[in-house]
């Protein structure tokens, strides 16, 4: 079919039609990205941001031959939504059109098909590397020409191509392939390149990668999916913590090491120096380990006031100071050898040992990446380390204030793209945290929301609140009365997302929610525990079971999760997830505050994620047009002043004062629309 005719120049859409916003946002982009710039666009779910962005990125670079799509997104289960998003294009082409091509990659571990996969991350890293570096890995040593042609020839899931790899057979017969080496071959040919933000956004992964795979930045458009997590996730890239258990592993590792190649022979002098520098590194960092335990001591004792024994204290430290200890004790005569900072971390990843089981990585290699951090950063305002203590633990953490620091470098050297999210709000607020190049053009816009206010109605109660002076008993039995008017009137699944696992607990744990199957969250879910918690929704839909869901903002179950089917009848968000006082919490204010200019600290560090939280959370119950969902946010700051005006200014809301009043909207609503929307 031809392109929508409104659409200017744009072509590879997904959709016969277009909807409301849609149009907007494929012109819009167009525009920006075939001018080398940035679209950032906060839109809406249901509005078609992924085939918006894809529309009009792919336009840009068919007309551009050599470059390449790069869609990139923090979680694995946006990727099939890209998958089959292309699909549809290309069952749009018109005839003579070559079709779009996609390679869709996770992390190694998950792509792996040999038993190796069910190692722990560290262990997998490790003998991965040596099977693969002695040539005794089968399916990664096989050259699959036929295999490589057919990822070309129609989009696969990551899965799929894991699965069809796994089962691919040649006219010689059986020839399994390991999936991660064929996507990474492919990479280069294909259009579009399905993958994590680490890929550019992580600068080992992104010089290790990029490379290897024949890609080129500033050949690349990339579209970020989700883009309001991605300042947090590049600052929880350089968040490390540096204590004296991982020192003391770190030792225990090189002595393991040391003592490895001993027992094989020092057979050259390569070897010897080798031996030599691991030996002399534990033996100053030995001596770093105790000297470091000492300042913490005189730190902490100086900070606690005498009784307060148990005390926690937080404060930042000087990473200078930190690495002058350490310098200090690499310089003195250690076993002859002489060794600086550089080679220190040089050796410690060299280190090859098992891991600790309990460790996703080997604690040399841990070690070797904070003390990168510190001295990369040692000089720049924009990090923070802070010393805390309680009890007997001690620990040194870093943390990022500027993601633009890293990002910066990225957006300089890619052609352009978009950021989107349902969440990116205020779109300026992003531009300007992830130093979005003003050299380049920029777009910014807020999309409508094609739901009608009638099939997602937002109530606010005026009554209840999570702020910290106001909380109580009486506060929170009546969160929980409007929680009970809501299920009682309610046909269906609804969730419930809380600010902390504290207030998760106190609500609707200890809570009394009679006819209700309750699944509640815990920090340890992982991944597969919310597609069983998922599973369990659509068997307790057929069974005609009602459940009450329950977890955290930024949990598992309030971000990143697609609960399709309109499996949800309604949401309740309690409270707003403001981050509490703390010692990196205020550096991060103050840093944004003079880099941005006044009032942006708080509401760019602390107040708009908070709120953005929150539309997250409401957002899991609508994921497309036909969708029908209540929602009630119960905290009465949402009602006026500056917490109000983070809320999106196309957001209507209606206001309770009572549990009954709750009630009683929530039962018109569903004798209105009794019946949730049906297919995806």
């Amino acid at each position: 079919m031809p392109p929508d005719e409104s659409v200017v120049d744009a072509r590879f859409l997904a959709h016969d039609s277009l909807r409301d916003g849609q149009r907007e946002m494929i012109n819009d982009a167009f525009k920006v990205i075939t001018e080398g710039g940035f679209m950032l666009a906060n839109a809406p779910t249901g509005i078609g941001k992924t085939a918006a962005a894809l529309s009009a990125a792919l336009t840009v670079s068919r007309e551009n031959g050599g470059m390449q799509v790069l869609f990139m997104t923090g979680r694995q289960s946006q990727h099939r939504i890209v998958v089959d998003t292309v699909r549809h294009i290309n069952e749009r082409l018109p005839e003579g059109d070559s079709k779009v091509t996609l390679v869709d990659m996770i992390g190694q571990n998950g792509m792996c098909i040999n038993e190796l996969a069910l190692q722990h991350g560290g262990r997998f890293r490790q003998i991965c590397g040596e099977l693969r570096g002695t040539r005794k890995c089968k399916p990664f040593l096989e050259d699959s020409p036929g295999l490589r042609l057919k990822v070309l020839q129609d989009p696969l899931h990551v899965d799929e191509l894991v699965n069809v790899s796994r089962n691919y057979r040649s006219s010689e017969g059986p020839q399994p392939t390991c999936p991660w080496k064929i996507a990474r071959e492919t990479a280069s040919q294909a259009d579009i390149l399905v993958c994590d933000y680490n890929h550019l956004f992580n600068e080992d992964t992104r010089n290790s990668s990029l490379e290897a795979m024949g890609l080129n930045m500033e050949d690349m458009i990339v579209i970020i999916d989700e883009a309001h997590n991605l300042p947090d996730r590049i600052r929880r890239g350089l968040s490390r913590t540096l204590n004296d258990k991982l020192l003391r592993d770190t030792v225990y590792e090189l002595e393991e090491y040391c003592e490895s190649l001993s027992e094989g022979g020092l057979n050259s002098t390569l070897e010897e120096a080798n031996f030599s520098r691991a030996r002399a590194c534990s033996t100053a960092l030995k001596r770093f380990k105790g000297r470091l335990s000492t300042w913490i001591r005189e730190q902490r004792d100086a900070l606690r006031n005498p009784g307060d024994v148990g005390a926690e204290i937080e404060v930042r430290v000087e990473a200078d100071y930190i690495l002058s200890m350490l310098r200090q004790e690499l310089s003195g005569d250690i076993s002859g050898e002489s060794i600086d900072l550089t080679g220190l971390i040089g050796q410690l990843f060299l280190v090859q040992v098992d891991p600790d089981e309990d460790e996703d990585e080997m604690a040399t290699d841990r070690l070797a990446t904070v003390l990168s951090i510190l001295d990369k950063y040692a000089q720049s305002p924009a990090m923070c380390v802070v010393l805390t203590s309680r009890g007997d633990e001690n620990r040194i953490t870093t943390h990022l204030l500027d993601p633009g620091i890293v990002s910066s470098e990225v957006f300089s050297a890619v052609y352009g793209g978009v950021l989107m999210s349902g969440t990116l709000t205020p779109p300026e607020m992003y531009a300007e945290s992830l130093a979005i190049p003003v050299s380049k053009p920029v777009g910014t816009a807020s999309y409508p929301s094609p739901f009608l206010a009638d099939r997602r109605p937002v109530l606010i109660a005026s009554n209840v609140t999570s702020k910290y002076t106001e909380r109580g008993p009486e506060n929170t039995r009546k969160i929980r009365q409007h929680i009970q008017s809501l299920l009682q009137n309610t046909p269906g699944h609804v969730a419930v997302f809380c600010q902390s696992y504290r207030m998760l607990e106190d609500v609707v744990e200890e809570g009394d929610w009679p006819g209700r199957m309750i699944l509640l969250e815990s920090r340890n879910w992982t991944k597969k525990r919310v597609d069983s918690a998922l599973q369990q929704l659509r068997d307790a839909r057929l069974r005609g079971t009602k459940v009450l869901l329950a977890g955290v903002f930024g949990g598992r179950l309030s971000e990143g999760v697609d609960y399709s089917d309109n499996i949800l009848d309604a949401v309740v968000c309690v409270g707003i997830p403001v981050a509490p006082q703390s010692v990196p919490q205020n550096a991060l204010r103050e840093y944004i505050e003079k880099k941005h200019g006044r009032g942006k600290g708080w509401k760019y560090g602390a107040l708009q994620p908070a709120v953005n939280s929150v539309l997250q959370g409401m957002g899991r119950a609508i994921r497309k047009v036909e969708d029908r969902a209540f929602i009630l946010l119960l905290d009465h700051r949402l009602l006026s002043g500056q917490y109000r005006a983070c809320l999106p200014p196309t957001l209507t809301t209606i206001k309770v004062d009572e549990a009954k009043r709750t009630g009683r909207w929530a039962k018109q609503f569903f004798e209105r629309h009794p019946e949730p929307a049906k297919g995806d």
